[in-house]
């Protein structure tokens, strides 16, 4: 790799750095290191071949715009998190990163005071993870 290439370690630290500063309660600063972490993962993986760790950065800064009280971005970059987790995992066997997805989706629709989608993202969310881990 060297200095000239981006490499992922590099993005997981400024992810890291932005939990912290999530678990502080610091949003602006976490906002900024993970859209650090999401350019460097762009750069390392592309966009052409949808992959995990980019949908997780775009989680990450969904949860903290809803965090914000910025339910459209939340919702947003939610959905694009969502979008890369179903083309990495597909549909035919579920995948607890999908259902999560759905939850954080029904998480800001809950936040918004839209109860009812957020009851049919929940819904998806627990379907999944019913077919992954069985009833308890």
């Amino acid at each position: 790799y060297g200095t000239e290439k981006p490499h992922p370690d590099v993005a997981t630290s400024y992810n890291n750095i932005g939990e912290v500063y999530c678990r502080l309660s610091k949003y602006p600063e976490a906002l900024a290191e993970y859209k650090k972490s999401l350019a460097i993962y762009l750069k390392v993986y592309g966009t052409e071949k949808p992959h995990p760790d980019v949908a997780t950065s775009y989680n990450n800064i969904g949860e903290v715009y809803c965090r914000l009280s910025k339910y459209p971005e939340a919702l947003a970059e939610h959905k694009k998190s969502l979008a890369i987790f179903l083309k990495v995992y597909g549909t035919e066997k579920p995948h607890p990163s999908v259902a999560t997805s759905y939850g954080c989706i029904g998480g800001v629709y809950d936040s918004m005071g839209k109860y009812p989608e957020a009851l049919a993202e929940h819904k998806k969310s627990l379907a999944i993870f019913l077919k992954v881990y069985g009833t308890e």
